[in-house]
């Protein structure tokens, strides 16, 4: 009898090792991931990769998609180089921060102007001063088409993005990453452990008028095919909503 309590006591100690291992491991990953800053082009996520400390910062995206990024800044102006191109960002009036403007010249002359439309995105305008937006692009094979054969490849308001941390995006949202982890482990509990099961069953208003109610086997059968669903809705906020 005492052999099987020792074992039972192991098993929880190294249960309760194995879950505070597992938690510490979600804590460093959350705080390195969503700590980061990022912006887009053309659909991919960039991020900080290496920062000279002379003005030059590379950004790459994951599992090495795309073209890297390097941001040059200079006392008068800014740019970005893709692939051998450079991009040239120079700011257009008197506002600063979050207010200014820019003027986009890419490497073929075209010029255009890009205004501030919220906290951290523009409204793009050719040399006539006609507003542009980005047309419909879609893949195919490891190449991206556009609608519109003469839109840049790189959008004017994409470059600006990525031309100043300040216009930078959080990386994800820690808010959903906090909902999908509490949702996936409660329903963990109710497809794993009967005392948790039978703990929610008791703490049902409709039961606490109940003298002594207990569960059906039904009642524990839809317990764990709810805990398989609600563990499956936690993955879909992860990866729809908190990446």
């Amino acid at each position: 009898m005492q052999t099987k309590v020792k074992v039972l006591n192991w098993r929880r100690i190294g249960g309760l090792l194995a879950l505070t291992a597992t938690l510490v491991l979600i804590t460093v990953w959350a705080q390195g991931y969503y700590s980061k800053k990022v912006f887009h082009m053309e659909g991919l996520k960039y991020a900080k990769y290496a920062d000279s400390g002379s003005g030059s910062i590379e950004y790459r995206t994951s599992f090495g998609r795309g073209e890297p990024i390097y941001v040059h800044t200079y006392a008068e102006d800014k740019r970005v180089e893709i692939a051998g191109e450079v991009y040239e960002i120079r700011k257009y009036g008197k506002e600063s921060g979050h207010s200014a403007s820019y003027e986009v010249s890419y490497p073929d002359g075209k010029t255009y102007l890009v205004k501030p439309f919220g906290d951290r995105s523009f409204l793009a305008y050719n040399e006539k001063g006609e507003m542009v937006v980005p047309g419909i692009r879609f893949m195919v094979g490891s190449q991206v088409h556009r609608s519109d054969p003469e839109e840049p490849r790189y959008f004017p308001t994409e470059l600006a993005k990525a031309a100043d941390e300040q216009f930078h995006d959080p990386n994800g949202s820690v808010g959903f990453f906090i909902l999908a982890l509490g949702i996936g482990i409660m329903n963990w509990c109710f497809f794993r452990y009967e005392p948790f099961q039978r703990f929610m069953f008791h703490m049902s208003p409709s039961n606490l008028m109940i003298d002594n109610p207990e569960p059906s086997d039904f009642y524990f059968f839809m317990c764990k095919a709810g805990g398989i669903f609600g563990m499956g809705f936690a993955l879909w906020i992860f990866f729809a909503q908190a990446l």
